[in-house]
């Protein structure tokens, strides 16, 4: 029991919501987690320059892919960073994972927010995360093996600029 008196709610019913996609049936999210980046320097320390092979100084490469919104920032804020959001579910004759994928892809769509809410035992919300601009970065297919009887699935892989707890639970109504 928690601290409150209630027991955990089961990780099996949960939602997602996103605008690029229908309501879907997705049988596991993975990658809901956020971590605190310890410094390795002092963080008002320029970045520090090396030199390349012709001796000059040379700033590293920042990673590609959406650019973080700018938030204000204390000096006591600490930078975070999370995996990439993997939703996994049965292949269907719905397309819409593949067809998010290719206009992303195609340059036809933009960044959505994708909130996950968790259901108690009756279907209704009780705690929800939103990863902020989330774009799809790989769609993987099912695994064809011809002696074994399991499910065929596929995800989507989604880079994002980070989660936040979602404070309005009417966010995830159906």
């Amino acid at each position: 029991m928690t601290a409150a008196g209630s027991d955990p709610y089961g990780a099996h019913r949960f939602r997602v919501r996103c605008d690029a996609l229908p309501k879907l049936g997705l049988s596991e999210v993975r990658g809901l987690s956020v971590t605190v980046e310890s410094p390795t320097r002092d963080e008002s320390e320029p970045e520090p320059r090396r030199p390349d092979a012709g001796g000059r100084g040379r700033r590293r490469r920042k990673r590609s892919g959406p650019r973080p919104r700018p938030r204000p920032r204390s000096p006591s804020r600490r930078e975070t960073s999370s995996p990439p959001l993997e939703l996994r579910r049965g292949v269907t004759d719905d397309r819409s994972l593949w067809a998010w994928f290719r206009a992303w892809v195609d340059g036809e769509t933009t960044p959505q927010d994708v909130r996950i809410c968790l259901l108690d035992a009756t279907g209704e919300p009780v705690r929800g995360w939103v990863c902020r601009a989330a774009t799809p970065v790989r769609w993987t297919g099912p695994h064809l093996v011809a002696d074994a009887a399991a499910v065929a699935t596929e995800s989507l892989e989604l880079t994002h600029e980070g989660i936040d707890a979602v404070t309005d639970l009417d966010e995830c109504a159906d």
